[in-house]
């Protein structure tokens, strides 16, 4: 069974010079959590997935892809446990990695899936696996609680995000411009300046998701989050 975090606030701050959103949630144990992600994620979500921003629907599916992305694994690193690639969803390797040579059958992610849709199944698939086998996470007070059972619901903390996710036609445009460009290249070998074949790092052309429950990327930046109004 999945843990639930159940989200308690929304916030904006910057790390370093970075606009961002915090969602602090509410961890089984009482202890807090917290995702952190630039408030341009989500116009990149929308442009890298194809993802329709202007309905309630398309914007939900982007912040619940931001909020569990951090509870899914790599699935090039754990190609042989993941969820997408054993209902299909494989393409040939771009990279010569992970004990691969550059053809081998791996799974589909956005640069190597043959398009966008494809891509937006498997990370859609990943999601799920992860919401029914590893963390779930939930607005709103915890079920059985007397503010769950008030006869008003309470307020959404992520409305905040809702009401202002500055997602424009021109920003996804303009991304899904620059995602299709960083899938061409990394489809071919580029040449590197000692004359060897390299690859672009796909690392390169996506957005992060922080988290602070993780040591290595809390640490990164820690001391950077000053809160803004």
């Amino acid at each position: 069974m999945p843990e639930q975090y159940r989200v308690l606030d929304t916030t904006r701050i910057n790390v370093g010079s970075t606009p961002c959103w915090a969602v602090r949630q509410q961890r089984p144990d009482g202890e807090h959590h917290i995702t952190i992600f630039p408030t341009s994620s989500l116009e990149w979500r929308a442009a890298e997935y194809d993802i329709d921003h202007t309905t309630p629907a398309g914007i939900d599916m982007i912040l619940d892809m931001l909020l569990h992305e951090p509870f899914v694994p790599d699935p090039l690193e754990n190609g042989h446990t993941d969820p997408a690639a054993a209902k299909g969803l494989t393409a040939p390797a771009t990279q010569a990695v992970n004990g691969l040579a550059a053809g081998d059958t791996e799974p589909v992610t956005l640069h190597n899936a043959p398009d966008r849709a494809t891509a937006r199944q498997a990370h859609l698939d990943r999601i799920a696996h992860a919401k029914r086998t590893r963390v779930a996470v939930t607005a709103g007070p915890a079920a059985g609680t007397l503010r769950a059972a008030a006869a008003r619901p309470a307020q959404d903390p992520l409305d905040v995000i809702r009401r202002n996710h500055g997602i424009t036609p021109e920003g996804v445009a303009a991304k899904a411009e620059l995602v299709e460009q960083a899938r061409q290249q990394l489809a071919q070998p580029q040449p590197s300046p000692d004359g060897t074949t390299a690859r672009s790092d796909p690392k390169a052309f996506t957005t992060p998701v922080w988290d602070a429950a993780l040591p290595r990327r809390d640490e990164a930046h820690q001391g950077n989050g000053d809160e803004t109004a």
